[in-house]
């Protein structure tokens, strides 16, 4: 049998690049089962993936949270040994969220092959737990540092769905802006775009808004009063590359996925970072800006007014520009493919 495991947190930011690299293990012949979170965008096309879900629910600092932490993992430490021992995967490889703790330790006990992928610029927690456990450790970004396990590390990327390596710019009328939250939403980007829309602050520019699955019903109402061609809204698009193709600026917050698929697509990007887990998506958000490619608003600044003054002047950029920034792009590898080539290496395969 030659069994692969795939480990990934339930959002959409663990999850694709969990699916880009199991796509890349099947186009090998190889069986990939992935293990995952119950909690996780419905709409999700698994293909020939076989999926097993997990019980962690993340790490929660309360009192009666680090109770509920530590029984999911012991379920879910129950769980990868009934799993291991049936499936008895060549290799394990976690692609991040805490679900992953478990079955890497317990392959760690059992003898089998393990690599870690961090997505962001400062490793997360689970991964810094991970570290002494694995043979590689995958990293998006080339200044990503484990410290004392630097040795380990093997520059990939960010493993993205293949439609996304092939958007090109299409023609159309209007300034687009594509507005996007990640796949359960941020709630006060989208409060903040709504009632710049409401209000009509800005004239000649067509909106097309993904709000995540948690916040469409809640903003159901007001969003049917909006009576404008030039306001799209869903709750959820999965084909985003072809939303890419249609935008001139991106609104986003800058989870690692967002931030590198921005900067594979080449479009240039209002990033309003998360300011929990550690400040990684500020310093993920810098990284686009440093490229030239993003404009950081922090989210204490944020307001209707405000994020309408900057797409204003993204809007009035001079036509070099634009084709300047489109034209720049960043260097990057593909690293579906990087990463198996890698982990086939640590299997003799």
């Amino acid at each position: 049998m030659r069994n692969i495991l795939i480990t990934a947190g339930g959002s959409g930011g663990h999850l694709y690049p969990a699916l880009a690299v199991a796509n890349a293990f099947l186009e090998k012949g190889y069986q990939v089962y992935l293990l995952t979170s119950k909690k996780r965008p419905a709409k999700i096309n698994f293909g020939d993936i076989r999926v097993i879900e997990g019980s962690s629910i993340g790490w929660d600092r309360t009192l009666p949270g680090l109770f509920k932490t530590s029984w999911s993992l012991i379920k879910d430490a129950i769980l990868s040994f009934r799993i291991l021992k049936k499936i008895r995967p060549l290799l394990i490889l976690g692609m991040g969220g805490y679900v992953s703790i478990a079955p890497i330790l317990v392959a760690y006990i059992l003898g089998i092959p393990r690599a870690i992928h961090e997505q962001n610029i400062i490793p997360g927690l689970a991964n810094r737990l991970l570290a002494p456990f694995v043979s590689r450790i995958f990293v998006s970004f080339p200044d990503t540092n484990f410290g004392i396990f630097q040795s380990k590390v093997i520059y990939t990327g960010l493993p993205l769905r293949k439609e996304l390596y092939s958007v090109k710019p299409s023609e159309h009328d209007k300034f687009t802006v594509l507005i996007m939250g990640g796949s359960q939403g941020a709630r006060v980007i989208n409060e903040t775009v709504l009632e710049l829309v409401e209000k009509q602050m800005i004239n000649d520019v067509r909106f097309i808004h993904i709000t995540g699955t948690r916040d469409f019903n809640r903003l159901k109402e007001r969003i049917e009063k909006i009576k404008s061609h030039d306001y799209e809204v869903y709750s959820y698009r999965e084909d985003v590359w072809t939303l890419y193709q249609e935008a001139d600026l991106v609104i986003s917050r800058a989870g690692a996925g967002s931030v590198i698929e921005l900067a594979t697509v080449n479009i240039p990007a209002i990033l309003i970072p998360y300011k929990g887990a550690e400040g990684h998506q500020y310093l993920n958000a810098k990284w686009l800006m440093e490229n030239g490619m993003g404009v950081i608003i922090d989210q204490s600044q944020l307001s209707a007014n405000y994020l309408a003054e900057k797409i204003q002047e993204l809007k009035l950029m001079s036509q070099s520009e634009k084709v300047q920034h489109r034209s720049k792009g960043i260097n990057l590898p593909n690293a579906s493919y990087r990463i198996v080539e890698e982990a086939l290496k640590i299997i003799g395969g």
